[in-house]
């Protein structure tokens, strides 16, 4: 005999309720993650992205002027966890060493910039501008992004390094 009275259960219904609950659960998930991590303004050029974008061809024009009179030579650098000093020889293409620069310069981490440190006195010593002194606390990746006024003459330079 068998029970007539027996129904047979259907899943689909409650398949697509889950479903439907999975999704919405997983969007709020994505906006409190997003909203969690908020978003790093590119600081490229020291100046807003926004300046860069309207004024990015006179930027370049400026740029490779500089380039064409100046070389920047960063090598010496090696920082460490601790106490820095940032050393930069700027001399013109000719060769002689540039006395009336005036420097502005970011340290900084390429994808943060929460750890941003800004060193706006540099000194003159027999060839080389010296930064006033700096503490990184971490290690990893470091950018040191400079800003060079001579004159009229505006230049860029970033430098990449690995801090130990």
């Amino acid at each position: 005999m068998h029970n007539e009275d027996k129904k047979e259960i259907n899943y689909w219904p409650y398949a697509i309720v889950g479903m439907i609950l999975t999704v919405v659960v997983l969007g709020i998930w994505t906006i409190k993650v997003a909203v969690s991590n908020p978003v790093q303004l590119d600081n490229s050029y020291m100046m807003k992205y926004q300046d860069v974008d309207a004024n990015i061809n006179e930027i370049m024009a400026r740029q490779r002027a500089f380039n064409a009179k100046y070389e920047v030579d960063m090598s010496q650098n090696r920082l460490k966890v601790g106490e820095n000093r940032i050393e930069i020889r700027l001399k013109k293409k000719e060769g002689d060493s540039v006395e009336n620069a005036k420097i502005f310069a970011i340290v900084t981490r390429p994808t943060t910039s929460k750890e941003d440190i800004e060193i706006k006195t540099f000194t003159y010593l027999s060839d080389a501008y010296r930064s006033e002194p700096f503490t990184l606390k971490r290690q990893g990746r470091w950018n040191i992004e400079l800003k060079i006024e001579i004159g009229e003459d505006i230049g860029f330079v970033t430098y990449k390094t690995f801090v130990k």
